[in-house]
């Protein structure tokens, strides 16, 4: 199984570093993505991909299975995640492919572009989050999609989001020092030298 991990990574934070290692220790993924959203996406104080993908690549230094997708950065246009994973999916037919969401998003998966057809096509890893009861809103909101979705319980992630440290870029615990380094050599987020 390819999995599948997007966000804006703005900047990318320890926790997304511990998702990924968890996920890479368990033995149903052969390769892992981290997917950044491409400059056109639209999100206030969004910093360029450049930047954004180079602090990826920092991650994937400490995550051997791991590498950066360039597929949404490098888009003439903004896409859906369905039409990201789709191709993807062209480029590992054989390879079934999971994209990882917290169960704060899967509330609002409704609401997303294509998601039914995202569904039936890809499997969803969901981290608990918020409290949320994940089985429960799955068995309400998706009945008939049970299947496709895998819940990783044993997993209680920290409290940490990339808006945190952009609200605080003194909080050097919420990155790795990698980042926050290229974080002060480039200095983003108002940190300078």
């Amino acid at each position: 199984m390819i999995v599948v991990f997007g966000g804006s990574f703005n900047p990318p934070t320890i926790a997304h570093y511990e998702i990924a290692m968890h996920i890479l220790k368990q033995n149903f993924c052969k390769k892992f993505y981290f997917l950044p959203v491409g400059d056109d996406y639209p999100k206030r104080g969004l910093i360029t991909a450049k930047h954004r993908v180079a602090m990826l690549e920092l991650l994937c230094e400490k995550l051997p299975q791991a590498s950066v997708s360039l597929i949404e950065v490098q888009s003439e246009k903004v896409l859906t995640t369905y039409e990201t994973l789709s191709q993807l999916q062209k480029k590992y037919p054989e390879e079934e492919i999971a994209f990882i969401i917290g169960a704060d998003n899967l509330k609002d998966l409704p609401n997303w572009f294509q998601y039914e057809q995202l569904m039936k096509t890809f499997k969803l890893i969901v981290f608990k989050r918020d409290d949320i009861e994940v089985n429960q809103l799955i068995s309400n909101q998706f009945p008939s999609f049970k299947d496709r979705f895998i819940v990783l319980d044993a997993f209680h992630q920290r409290d940490i989001s990339s808006t945190m440290y952009r609200e605080n870029p003194n909080r050097t615990d919420l990155v790795l020092e990698s980042v926050d380094d290229y974080i002060k050599r480039h200095q983003l987020y108002g940190r300078g030298e």
